[in-house]
C-alpha cells in the first residue's frame, strides 16, 4: 500500500504542477501571451491528496526564450536573417523579436477536508523584449535594443474537489476545480525606449511581456489519473480561463480609421490541456518519469464579453518530458515541453481589418487576407519544489481520578 501511495503522490504532483498553467506565458510561450497563473504542486510522501488540516507549500520556476516568428503554422524564416541592419563584418542581421521570460510561482494549498483543497498562487515575472529599431534621425541607423517589464503577476485562488474518496479510490480518481484570477499584475508597465527620431521616451510595454492582463477571470479545471498496469499510470488535466473583460484600457497604437477599439489590449481567455503516462523507475519508487502531450493557447474570441480589442491568438502543441523525485516530505521536479506545432491564428482585429478592406473591393479575386505574426519558443524549462506539513498538534489532557 505504501508503494501505491507514492505512485498516487507522484501522479498528483504531475497533474497539479503547471509548467504553463496560466503560462502568464503558461505557455504559448512568446508573443502569444498565456499568462503565468501557476498550478499546484501536490507531491506527498504518504497520500495523493491533502488530508484535512494539512498544508503544502511550493515554488515553481519557468524560463523560455521565444524567437521564431509564425503566421499561421508557417515560419517566417527571413525574420532571422534580414531587416536588422548589418554587423561590423557587413553581414545582415535578423529583425526577429526575442522575448526572454523568467517566472516564479509561490504556491500554498490547504486540506479543508480529505477531499476539498484550497489553493493560492502568487506569481512573479521578469520579462525582456529585444527588438530592432530603424532610426531615421539625426543619423540613419538600425540597431537592436531591449525593454523590460517585471513584478507581481495575476494571483490565482482556487478550490478543488476529489469526486471519489481518496481513501477508497485506489486505482484512480477525478478532481474538479473552480478558480478566480485577480488583476493584481500590472497591465500598463512602462520602460524607456529609443524612438526613430533619436529621442528616448517612456512607453507602455507590449502585452506579451506585461505581468498582468488587466482582467478578473474565473477558471474551470479537471484532473484525472488511472492505473493502467503495474507501475504505469495514465493522467490528464486541463483548464479554461474565462476573462469576461473586453479590454484593459491600455493603448497599443493609434487606431486605424474604422477600427477604433482594436488598438486597445485585450484581457483574453486562455486554455490548457495535457495527457500522458508516468511510471516509477527505482525499487523504492522515489523517482518517476513521465511523457505527455500538451495543447495550450489563446482563442481569437472570448467565450463571454466583448470582442473589440487587440490580442495575438494562437496555440502550441508540445511533447513534454518530465522527471520527479521524492524524499520524505520534499518533492522535486523537472518538466521540459518541446513545441512541435506553433500556430498564430487570425485575431478578431485581423478579421475586422480584413473585412473593412474587402468591403470596398468589388472583385472577389482581389480580396486581401490579413493575419499578423507572433514569436514562439521552441521549449520551456520548468523546475518545481514542494513541502508538505501539518501545523495541528494533538493535545492530550489527563483528567484526575
Amino acid at each position: 500500500m505504501k508503494q501505491l501511495s507514492f505512485l498516487y503522490s507522484a501522479i498528483t504532483f504531475i497533474l497539479f504542477i503547471s509548467t504553463t498553467l496560466f503560462t502568464e506565458k503558461i505557455n504559448a510561450q512568446g508573443c502569444v501571451a498565456v499568462r503565468q497563473m501557476g498550478g499546484q504542486n501536490m507531491n506527498s510522501s504518504n497520500s495523493y491528496a491533502l488530508n484535512e488540516g494539512e498544508f503544502q507549500v511550493g515554488a515553481n520556476y519557468r524560463y523560455f526564450h521565444s524567437w521564431r516568428h509564425f503566421v499561421g503554422t508557417e515560419e517566417q524564416l527571413q525574420r532571422q536573417t534580414t531587416g536588422g541592419g548589418f554587423d561590423e563584418n557587413g553581414k545582415e542581421r535578423g529583425n526577429a523579436v526575442n522575448i526572454y521570460s523568467h517566472a516564479v510561482d509561490l504556491n500554498i494549498s490547504y486540506g479543508l477536508t480529505d477531499r476539498i483543497q484550497l489553493n493560492a498562487t502568487l506569481p512573479y515575472v521578469n520579462n525582456e523584449r529585444s527588438q530592432v529599431l530603424k532610426q531615421t534621425s539625426p543619423v540613419k541607423n538600425t540597431y537592436r535594443y531591449s525593454v523590460y517589464a517585471n513584478g507581481i503577476a495575476d494571483v490565482r485562488l482556487s478550490a478543488n474537489y476529489w469526486v471519489f474518496d481518496p481513501k477508497t479510490a485506489t486505482k484512480g480518481n477525478l478532481m474538479v476545480g473552480l478558480g478566480v484570477k485577480l488583476n493584481t499584475g500590472s497591465h500598463d508597465e512602462r520602460d524607456n525606449a529609443p524612438q526613430t527620431d533619436g529621442t528616448v521616451k517612456s512607453v507602455v510595454m507590449d502585452q506579451a511581456i506585461q505581468p498582468g492582463d488587466g482582467g478578473v477571470g474565473f477558471s474551470v479545471e479537471l484532473q484525472a489519473f488511472r492505473q493502467l498496469t503495474g507501475r504505469l499510470y495514465g493522467f490528464a488535466n486541463g483548464y479554461y480561463l474565462f476573462n469576461p473583460t473586453e479590454s484593459n484600457g491600455t493603448f497599443k497604437s493609434v487606431p486605424k480609421a474604422g477600427l477604433t477599439g482594436y488598438n486597445i489590449y485585450a484581457a483574453p481567455d486562455q486554455y490548457f490541456g495535457r495527457a500522458g503516462f508516468m511510471a516509477a523507475v527505482d525499487k523504492k519508487e522515489s523517482f518517476t518519469v513521465s511523457l505527455a502531450g500538451r495543447f495550450e493557447g489563446i482563442p481569437a474570441y472570448d467565450a463571454f464579453g466583448g470582442q473589440v480589442a487587440y490580442r495575438r491568438p494562437g496555440y502550441v502543441i508540445a511533447v513534454e518530458y518530465g522527471l520527479s523525485y521524492r524524499i520524505g516530505k520534499h518533492g522535486f521536479s523537472l518538466f521540459i515541453p518541446y513545441n512541435v506545432v506553433k500556430n498564430r491564428i487570425q485575431s478578431a482585429a485581423d478579421i475586422a481589418d480584413q473585412n473593412l478592406q474587402n468591403s470596398v473591393i468589388t472583385d472577389p479575386s482581389k480580396y486581401v487576407h490579413v493575419q499578423g505574426d507572433a514569436a514562439f519558443a521552441d521549449y520551456s524549462i520548468n523546475v518545481g519544489y514542494s513541502y508538505r506539513f501539518n501545523l495541528a498538534k494533538k493535545l492530550t489532557v489527563e483528567m484526575p481520578h
